[in-house]
């Protein structure tokens, strides 16, 4: 490791995850700041210029990481943005979300093995952008387009086809068309015994979780 420290700000809210961040960047010689919401490290953003910021999409209530990831890229150029997300496919996000541009994507469950995450760290560092692991192949969803992923979300919160039609600003013969296709991909067959919409919610709920229902 080099003998230069380097700084970095850890955004999460569950702290055994966050304690846990902060003691293998220590143990690599960063040093380290701690956030639990959005508020909290918009405030030490105020304060320090990272090398790195390890973000958490998912902050509860109020602002998230993505949040927090503008302001970075904003005020602090040059610094490697990482997220740690649960979300195997970033695509899953509500579409009116504006993703940071050069940002890389870890899955979350994969953060307690130290070398797995300073390897990916120090290739964010030195390649901004360049660890996708939400881009990796076979994972879940790969078949859909973005428009597709984008309605099947949409689907999984329980809205019409009408009211997916109105915030896609499509027809609804159009979302018709486009969730059929999506039952192709997902090779979701028309059945007595298996309700298609059903299905294909299941489907996302195990890839990405069950979607919040934005205002819009």
């Amino acid at each position: 490791m080099p003998m230069t420290t380097r700084t970095a700000i850890v955004v999460e809210d569950e702290p055994l995850i966050r304690g846990l961040l902060e003691e293998i960047l220590v143990g690599a010689n960063f040093e380290v700041h701690t956030a639990g919401s959005a508020l909290e490290a918009r405030r030490i953003l105020n304060r320090i210029e990272p090398d790195l910021a390890l973000l958490d999409i998912d902050l509860g209530a109020g602002a998230n990481g993505i949040d927090v990831a503008h302001i970075i890229e904003k005020k602090h150029l040059g610094t490697a943005t990482i997220f740690l997300t649960k979300i195997p496919d970033i695509r899953a996000t509500p579409s009116q979300i504006e993703l940071p541009s050069g940002a890389s994507f870890l899955r979350k469950e994969l953060v307690g093995n130290p070398a797995y995450l300073l390897n990916a760290i120090e290739t964010a560092l030195t390649e901004l952008g360049k660890v996708r692991h939400d881009a990796e192949p076979g994972r879940p969803l790969e078949m859909l387009t973005n428009t597709q992923v984008q309605v099947l979300r949409l689907l999984a919160c329980g809205y019409t086809n009408a009211e997916i039609a109105r915030r896609r600003k499509k027809s609804v013969s159009a979302v018709e068309q486009i969730i059929k296709t999506i039952f192709v991909n997902l090779e979701i067959q028309d059945s007595l015994e298996l309700n298609q919409r059903v299905e294909a919610t299941r489907i996302y709920i195990r890839a990405a979780g069950v979607p919040s229902r934005e205002d819009k």
